[in-house]
């Protein structure tokens, strides 16, 4: 396993406290401290300019992971609709894990962000991932001579389902008869593969 580099483990640790205390209340100290290195060292400004650098530096590379959408979507078509589907709920349920840190720093300090950063939030985090989702389903739908139903909403629902899930498990640790990821998935494929099916673009073989 790749050793945490110092810059890392200061974002991480920014990343946690904001999260859970938010950003006035965190300090450089904390951040020094939470990251395993003496508090008022100075050791934060050897690698950021300041708390607000360190804190859109961490921003930044969660979402350059999330980015990495694009990469999947690469892969489509596989020729089968109920494979794609399945793909794309497989690195969704992971990335929603790994994206846990700063699902939680949005919901706690949105009003409180700079607007130029929750405004980087917003394209990157919604606007970018569902459109790139809609055109796809788009192109599905053309592929297939279907005119194409109103693909925002569907891709909504469909789509934050799998945070309301990933978040149950994560605040509760359970959810109602104690589903886990493999039952959600088939669950989530055969009800995408039932709205596909609904528009004339999926009929089961």
């Amino acid at each position: 396993m790749t050793a945490r580099t110092t810059p890392d483990r200061l974002m991480d640790a920014t990343l946690r406290l904001v999260a859970d205390q938010g950003f006035q209340a965190t300090s450089v100290g904390q951040i020094e401290r939470e990251a395993g290195m003496a508090p008022r060292s100075g050791a934060l400004y050897q690698h950021f300019a300041s708390k607000d650098d360190v804190l859109h530096a961490a921003v930044e590379r969660e979402l350059a992971a999330v980015d990495e959408l694009g990469s999947i979507l690469d892969m489509l078509p596989l020729g089968d609709l109920r494979s794609e589907f399945a793909l794309m709920a497989r690195w969704n349920l992971d990335s929603l894990e790994w994206r846990g840190g700063l699902a939680a720093l949005v919901r706690r300090e949105s009003a409180r962000l700079p607007p130029d950063l929750l405004d980087k939030l917003y394209e990157r985090l919604v606007a970018r991932p569902y459109e790139q989702v809609v055109a796809w389903l788009r192109s599905r739908f053309e592929a297939a001579g279907v005119t194409p139903p109103d693909l925002h909403p569907i891709a909504l629902i469909l789509i934050e389902s799998m945070s309301s899930y990933r978040f149950m498990r994560s605040a509760f640790g359970r959810t109602l008869d104690d589903i886990d990821d493999e039952r959600f998935i088939a669950a989530w494929v055969d009800t995408a593969l039932a709205v596909a099916a609904h528009h004339g673009l999926y009929a089961e073989v």
